[in-house]
């Protein structure tokens, strides 16, 4: 576990401890001071995820949120792995909490990630024989990563009693996803209370933590569907309870439901024109996720874009 933070310090200590990160930053320059999320883009915006702040990933179904909340898992314990090699007192671990992924479901995820083989065919035991091998390898690779799923723990002090039984040092807390966990609170659909309680419980354990969160419904019937901040349902009290909020939007998957249909008095030439720009702009948006930075504590906001498969849940930067 990591070590308990006492944020009632004099300011002598607290300032004493923000120098000290300061001049880690003024001797290791570019460094991140907080965790890799494996994107260059995502951690310069961030300055990585970092100790005691809560991070909310919202999006609407079918966006990609469990997808990257998986390549964040795979990518962090990756990252602690390699740590580890190097300084064996380093041993952290990624602790992903399943309230909505059953756990095969999870290790479907992550094994399409290292694979490359779809989800689906892992489900329905296509194409086994070709690639039995290639699941095998992966199978071993992550008896090595320091990765640990928990379930059924739906309220937040609960977590962090379930967290008492692993052996590893915590690192980095996934959640998915907020509007299940606070039993008590559900009824009154304000989860607010709930994000300043897994505040509470970040600065405690000295980690961070990400929480995916759904949003309202009634943004499917605005024109602009990128998502807002007022979009995450049931945060109503303090929309700040959040040190940063992250939204997923794929632009393509909105469009490939609007093929144009031609119109009564139309004529077919211009309405062959807007099919041509219906699937140029269906190409244009192919695999492309926006991440919109809505709130970060760092103070850097905006979109940067991922490369995104749906068949393998796979995010990757654009340069690559």
């Amino acid at each position: 576990m990591s070590k308990i933070v006492r944020p009632n310090n004099h300011i002598s200590t607290i300032m004493k401890e923000y120098v000290e990160e300061l001049e880690f930053k003024y001797q290791n320059p570019g460094k991140l001071c907080g965790i890799s999320t494996g994107y260059d883009c995502l951690d310069y915006k961030l300055g990585g995820l970092k100790s005691g702040e809560v991070t909310i990933i919202g999006g609407r179904p079918a966006m990609g949120k469990t997808a990257l909340a998986a390549n964040l898992t795979y990518n962090i314990a990756a990252g602690f792995y390699l740590a580890h090699q190097q300084n064996p007192e380093e041993d952290k671990c990624v602790v992903y909490i399943g309230l909505d992924l059953a756990p095969k479901l999870f290790a479907n995820r992550l094994l399409s990630l290292q694979t490359a083989i779809p989800a689906y065919k892992l489900r329905l035991a296509e194409d086994l024989k070709e690639n039995f091998d290639k699941i095998c390898k992966a199978e071993r690779a992550f008896k090595e990563l320091p990765i640990y799923y928990l379930a059924d723990i739906f309220e937040v002090d609960g977590i962090e009693k379930e967290l008492l039984g692993i052996e590893k040092q915590v690192g980095c807390i996934i959640i998915d996803y907020l509007q299940l966990l606070g039993e008590e609170y559900q009824t009154k659909e304000d989860y607010s209370l709930i994000v300043m309680q897994l505040k509470t419980l970040a600065t405690k354990l000295n980690v961070p933590i990400v929480v995916l969160s759904q949003l309202k419904r009634e943004l499917e019937s605005r024109a602009d569907k990128h998502p807002l901040m007022s979009d995450i349902r049931g945060i109503m009290r303090n929309q700040n309870a959040a040190d940063n909020v992250i939204f997923l939007y794929r632009e393509n998957y909105y469009i490939k439901f609007a093929e144009p249909t031609k119109h009564k008095k139309e004529t077919e030439e211009h309405y062959q024109k807007r099919v041509r720009q219906w699937q140029k702009r269906c190409d244009e948006t192919e695999n492309i996720c926006e991440i919109i930075i809505a709130r970060n504590s760092g103070g850097f906001c905006g979109i940067i874009k991922l490369h995104f498969d749906w068949a393998t849940g796979l995010f990757w930067e654009k340069k690559r």
